[in-house]
């Protein structure tokens, strides 16, 4: 990661908390019914004279697929529509999110590696309490939005522009034949909520439920009280109960062993490697990783599993 300091208003848009750069916003106003216009099929407001296009976000920010909805502690600044004013290319655009929790300054990291960000995000930032926040590139994203809107039916949109590896409407990306249950849980093992969250984020635009463990020990109790999974990522390096050790309890569980368990670690060396296969890995990946490699292996186990 690299490091920067931005100034952001932090707003949530059909569940989802966004970071949005201030300088990027003209003004924020009440979203009133009364303000808006339809105009060849198009909903616009009247602002300052000028008439400006509305966008509401939380027809683009979608997911397909059950997820846990978690919420701040903090009372919300403005708790009911608000409309965020950018200026797009020389073009008003009028962005409606469903809430604020008005600006703050917080520490931006730009995401380096193999996993590549959506279109219309540049990094992210990370709250008090651990939640992982996009920082949205609202130019990017507006111009995103625009070049979907252009296509009459959304069901048909190029996989270039709107598929789920690139955009943010979340569909199950067909280049990669990935098309799990939502009944496919799969348990995340980390000591480090910022990976279990960021590969949260691609699992569950991928369609699946992740479920989370802060190390092996976590992992094991959680399974063995009756969690119900179809694969598990794990790391090596962990408190308590490390990924080989984890590998060996579950190994030893008749009701457990069978479970496709790829290990994800910073440790790439072939001896490593080796030991875990010999422990009873199904996959072995290290970090960074492709993202995509990842989810075609974790597909792949897991109908290899149903077909036995």
């Amino acid at each position: 990661f690299t490091l920067s300091v931005a100034r952001i208003l932090l707003v949530e848009s059909n569940g989802m908390l966004l970071a949005f750069p201030i300088d990027v916003i003209q003004e924020m106003l009440m979203l009133k019914s009364q303000q808006i216009l339809n105009t060849l099929g198009n909903e616009v407001i009247n602002w300052q004279g000028k008439m400006v296009s509305l966008i509401r976000l939380k027809k683009w920010l979608k997911f397909y697929c059950r997820r846990r909805v978690t919420t701040l502690e903090e009372t919300p600044s403005i708790n009911e529509p608000t409309i965020l004013i950018i200026n797009q290319a020389e073009q008003l655009i009028g962005l409606c999110v469903d809430r604020s929790w008005g600006e703050r300054e917080v520490t931006v990291r730009q995401v380096e590696g193999t996993l590549g960000l959506p279109d219309g995000f540049s990094g992210c930032t990370i709250l008090g309490n651990g939640r992982v926040v996009p920082l949205v590139d609202a130019n990017a994203m507006v111009r995103w939005i625009i070049s979907c809107q252009r296509t009459s039916n959304l069901e048909s949109l190029s996989t270039q522009h709107c598929s789920t590896s690139k955009g943010f409407v979340e569909q199950q990306p067909p280049s990669l034949g990935i098309q799990p249950s939502t009944k496919d849980t799969i348990l995340i093992i980390d000591d480090s909520i910022n990976v279990r969250r960021m590969l949260a984020l691609g699992l569950e635009k991928a369609g699946y439920i992740v479920e989370h463990a802060k190390d092996g020990q976590d992992g094991i109790e959680k399974l063995l009280r009756g969690l119900e999974v179809k694969a598990i990522i794990c790391d090596i390096e962990m408190p308590r109960l490390d990924g080989y050790g984890f590998l060996t309890r579950v190994k030893e569980e008749p009701s457990l062993k069978t479970l496709p368990i790829i290990m994800l670690t910073s440790r790439s060396g072939s001896k490593h490697r080796k030991l875990a296969m010999t422990l009873g890995a199904s996959a072995y990946f290290s970090k960074p990783y492709n993202e995509r490699d990842l989810l075609k292996t974790l597909n792949e186990m897991i109908v290899e599993d149903v077909l036995i």
